[in-house]
């Protein structure tokens, strides 16, 4: 008997199950089915007892597992799992050597875990069916490309004297002049006009950065919800690049500023000029009523309060609420992208965030089951990723920031504040992969499979930037990007090698001039996407881990036979040739995996893998 806890036995931390086809019978079950549900242990174990633990109702339930069958090195163990609940919750219990040991999302544990990291089962829900072979290409609209000049903006200031408009060639520098706001002409009918590039690169979905009328040329200062703006090419230019999009077998994705409108707005401007009116109440105005309550403090745009019943309905509860009204014909849109999600319905002793997400998601699926619904949050975001709230988030905490700072270091601030974590060490591989496991843990997998999983955006400097134009680098945290769970996203102009020189001049002008491009970069891109597409396990299949050092991590993405092998190495240094010993392999003989990007061969057995010599950067085996 091993009397101390601690030294579990080795076979223990090879134990496999994740919430996929291949170890639940059903993945996406009806409320009230019965399904079975699977536990992998290494052969080599002989458990007293296997128990799948549940709580229907509250309480705890224990279901004895039955060893069923033989896989790969493995015995599998089988349990009937009643999906009683809207979400259910499960775990295992192994009992061996006289001990009892815990299995959750989060892995192997003596005591009792936390419920928040047991696995989680959604009953009734439905996959968004064109997420899981889609790839996403955000564009910052005035400055992907220049369709029709007569829509320029014209030189003028705005309303409050703050700053001015003005549109300079495209690509020129602008002067930095906090009272200059510079436009290039980028319009709806340059993205539609530039859809053939799009479509050889092999992007099939678009998220946009806002296109409704604003004053600034990021939209995010909206001053009417329901027109898109004349400079972009109005309401008929978007009906238009639906239409071609449609043709293409594309989607599309808006962007929406709910938490705020602009200092414009007529609801704004109403409330300043009547305090009586019904538009007063969609904004928090002082006792003193003069002062308001901005986004992070920013004069011209006006924090929404949704507390007024008459602006709930107006953009969210209405049969033709702003959220409705883009999804439906002739604009059709495919979803949206909810800036500062995790802001929205939040002053002081209002706090309202989820049951608002719950209004947006009930009212945005009533019209389009197939939407997808994704909220804008730098940080953690779990409660709203619990099957009532987002389908998904900008993947910042879950997965850009871990792989960035296991690259390069660490740095956070905040707006309007003056401190900055900051620190030139980057993360060592098990705190990477920590925290990939606590993110994909504390959610259903059925959610983690729809997360949002971008690198860079309109906010963050560029990949590459970021990187410090290293490219072997930049080209590992793409891999990276296209292999883990949920959906990527590439940043417009990343994929020829674009970079920035500081702050939002990674909203930079996409140079259509070839001879400015990184054609090496574009190729990789293109395969990249390729794979992504029609890979299912890359869709829908479990992450594993199989390796990892203080420089190199080998994990794969598994479903049934299927199996991509990624490999990624940022040490300047050459990873050597080795024999691993990998028990969780679970393969049925020997296999050959190809390099997809890369070259050579990887030769592998059931609790074995043969690593080839491994430059820097990142390379992917099928």
């Amino acid at each position: 008997m091993n009397n101390n806890p601690l030294l579990q036995p080795t076979w223990l931390a090879h134990v496999l199950h994740v919430p996929t086809a291949d170890y639940l019978s059903n993945p996406n079950p009806a409320l009230g089915e019965t399904i079975t549900v699977r536990l992998l242990i290494p052969s080599q174990a002989d458990p007293d007892q296997v128990v799948l633990r549940t709580i229907p109702n509250g309480e705890q339930q224990f279901t004895a597992m039955t060893r069923h069958s033989e896989q790969g090195g493995y015995d599998v163990w089988e349990a009937p799992l009643k999906v009683n609940e809207p979400r259910v919750s499960y775990r295992f219990a192994i009992q061996t050597e006289g001990r009892v040991w815990w299995l959750n999302a989060l892995g192997i544990s003596i005591h009792t875990p936390l419920a928040m990291f047991d696995f989680k089962l959604l009953a009734g829900f439905q996959p968004i069916s064109w997420l899981e072979r889609s790839v996403f290409y955000q564009i910052f609209p005035d400055r992907f490309a220049n369709g029709d000049p007569s829509n320029d903006p014209v030189e003028e200031a705005d309303p409050r004297q703050r700053y001015t408009r003005k549109t300079f060639p495209w690509g020129e520098k602008a002067p930095r002049d906090r009272r200059l706001m510079p436009f290039y002409g980028g319009d709806l009918a340059g993205i539609e006009a530039h859809l053939d590039y799009l479509e050889q690169l092999g992007v099939n979905a678009l998220y946009l950065n806002p296109i409704f009328t604003a004053f600034t040329n990021h939209r995010y200062d909206v001053s009417n919800f329901r027109e898109v703006d004349p400079v972009l090419g109005g309401d008929q230019a978007l009906i238009s690049l639906r239409q071609a999009l449609s043709q293409r077998d594309m989607r599309y994705v808006l962007d929406i500023v709910p938490n705020h409108s602009g200092f414009m707005h007529p609801w704004f401007q109403s409330a300043l000029q009547d305090k009586k009116s019904e538009e007063r109440g969609f904004f928090y105005f002082a006792e003193n009523e003069q002062e308001y309550t901005s986004w992070m403090g920013f004069g011209h745009m006006p924090k929404l309060n949704y507390g007024s019943s008459a602006l709930r309905r107006e953009m969210i509860e209405s049969e033709d609420s702003i959220f409705a009204y883009w999804l439906k014909p002739p604009f059709s849109a495919d979803g949206w992208r909810v800036d500062v999600g995790n802001m929205l319905g939040r002053h002081d002793d209002h706090q309202i965030n989820l049951e608002l997400l719950r209004s947006i998601r009930a009212a945005v699926k009533r019209v389009s089951p197939e939407a997808y619904l994704m909220g804008e949050n730098f940080f953690e975001a779990t409660e709203q990723l619990q099957g009532d709230g987002w389908d998904a988030v900008m993947n910042y905490t879950g997965f850009a920031d871990p792989v960035l700072h296991w690259l390069t270091g660490y740095e956070q601030d905040a707006l309007r504040c003056d401190a900055v974590l900051k620190t030139d060490i980057p993360w060592d591989t098990a705190t990477m992969l920590q925290a990939w496991n606590e993110n994909l843990a504390s959610i259903p997998w059925q959610i983690a499979l729809q997360q949002f999983n971008l690198l860079d955006s309109h906010d963050t400097p560029r990949l590459l930037t970021l990187l410090n134009g290293d490219k072997a680098l930049s080209q590992l945290a793409a891999i990276a990007q296209f292999t883990f769970p949920g959906v990527p996203c590439l940043y417009y102009g990343d994929e020829i090698g674009l970079t920035n020189e500081e702050g939002f001049d990674s909203r930079n002008c996409f140079p259509w001039d070839e001879d400015q491009w990184d054609q090496k970069s574009l190729d990789f891109y293109k395969k990249l996407i390729t794979l992504r597409r029609t890979s299912l396990a890359l869709a829908r299949g479990e992450l594993r881990v199989l390796y990892y050092d203080q420089d190199l991590v080998v994990y794969a993405r598994v479903l049934g036979e299927e199996w991509v092998l990624v490999t990624a190495n940022r040490s300047e240094q050459a990873h050597p040739a080795v024999r691993l010993d990998v028990p969780a392999l679970n393969l049925v003989g020997e296999r050959d995996f190809i390099a997809l990007i890369g070259s050579g061969r990887i030769k592998a057995g059931n609790d074995w893998l043969d690593l080839p010599e491994l430059s820097k950067g990142g390379e992917v085996w099928h």
